[in-house]
């Protein structure tokens, strides 16, 4: 019987700087059963394989980019997979590197859990954004939240203490050669902007 630990990743993005504070690897996972209204990751949502890794290899690998000065998990829900995000997270901080988490549950029900997982993985972030999305509550916030009723705490003194720039960017598009990828925390002029951007390129053939 196969007994590895195997963490489902929607996408990685290698030097992201409006997830977090400072230059961040930032894995976003795949499956989220809390499927918030108006949430900007939607495709991330269903519970589908994408792209399985055993997570201590994953770490070894992307712990190497020397520019990104931490790991940013988010998602989907990063606690529906929480060993596996825990393993992860243990391996960017054997390294002096800090970890930031987004999640769509609230700290106080977190701290209550009697998961052992939950626990662990908790005890590897240095900085955690959580609360569910409301979009009725969205708000162009620089403080990493999506809407005013989420939370920031600064679990354990690292770099990921680090106040956000108010003078920084707060969206970065992505692309692969296949889609385009927007991801930080636009604004509604930049989500028309990206709808309008992609369905020009689709009109041309792009």
């Amino acid at each position: 019987m196969n007994n590895e630990i195997l963490l489902n990743v929607a996408d990685i993005r290698h030097c992201s700087e409006v997830n977090g504070p400072g230059i961040r690897t930032v894995v976003w996972v795949q499956g989220c059963t809390r499927k918030c209204p108006g949430c900007i990751n939607q495709h991330m949502q269903e519970h589908k394989e994408i792209k399985l890794f055993e997570p201590v290899f994953l770490g070894k690998i992307l712990v190497q980019v020397k520019k990104a000065i931490g790991l940013t998990i988010s998602g989907g829900e990063p606690f529906e997979q929480s060993l596996a995000c825990a393993l992860l997270a243990e391996r960017f901080k054997q390294h002096g590197k800090s970890v930031m988490v987004f999640t769509g549950y609230p700290f106080e029900e977190l701290q209550q859990s009697r998961e052992p997982s939950v626990q662990r993985f908790l005890k590897s972030i240095d900085l955690i954004v959580a609360g569910p999305y409301i979009r009725e509550l969205a708000c162009e916030s620089r403080m990493w939240r999506a809407s005013s009723n989420q939370t920031v705490h600064y679990l354990n003194g690292s770099a990921a203490t680090e106040e956000p720039d108010p003078q920084a960017a707060t969206v970065e598009v992505k692309a692969d050669g296949e889609r385009m990828f927007l991801t930080g925390f636009p604004a509604s002029e930049d989500l028309t902007w990206f709808d309008t951007l992609g369905r020009k390129l689709r009109e041309i053939g792009v």
